[in-house]
C-alpha cells in the first residue's frame, strides 16, 4: 500500500483523471478487477471519485474461472467483476456471453450493469 498507492491515488485526486485499467495481480486472494476494497472502497469511496470509471485488463474476467478465484462458470466470472467494481470488459467477450445470463440468475442486477455502463460513459458525454 506505502509504496504504489500513494501515486495512484495523486494520479486520480489531483491529475483528475476519470478511470483506471486494473491489473491481473491481486492482494489477499482477491484479483483486482474483481476487488472490491480497491476499486469501490478506496478509488470511488476514500479518494471520492464515484464517477470514476474502472476497464478491466484483456482476459481479465477469464481469469477468474482459474485460481485463486476458481468461478464455476462464466456468469459468475462476470457478475463477480461487475458486482467489485468494474465497468468495461476489454479483450474478450465474457460479458457479452454471459452477462445476461448473470443477471437471469441474479448473480447480478440490471441496476449494477446500468451503473457500470454510465460510468463508462459519463467521460464521452463530458468531454461533448
Amino acid at each position: 500500500f506505502d509504496t504504489y498507492l500513494p501515486q495512484f491515488e495523486e494520479a486520480m485526486v489531483q491529475g483528475n483523471a476519470t478511470g483506471v485499467m486494473c491489473s491481473y495481480n491481486g492482494i489477499n486472494g482477491r484479483p483486482l478487477c474483481a476487488n472490491d476494497y480497491f476499486l469501490n472502497q478506496i478509488l470511488r469511496k476514500k479518494w471520492n471519485r464515484p464517477d470514476a470509471h474502472v476497464t478491466t485488463d484483456c482476459g481479465a474476467v477469464a481469469n477468474l474461472r482459474g485460481p485463486p478465484v476458481y468461478a464455476p462458470d462464466g456468469e459468475s466470472a462476470s457478475a463477480w467483476a461487475m458486482n467489485n467494481g468494474s465497468d468495461v470488459e476489454m479483450g474478450s467477450t465474457f460479458w457479452t456471453r454471459y452477462l445476461v445470463g448473470a443477471v437471469h440468475r441474479n448473480l447480478t442486477t440490471e441496476s449494477t450493469v446500468d451503473a457500470a455502463f454510465r460510468r463508462s460513459y459519463l467521460p464521452h458525454f463530458r468531454a461533448g
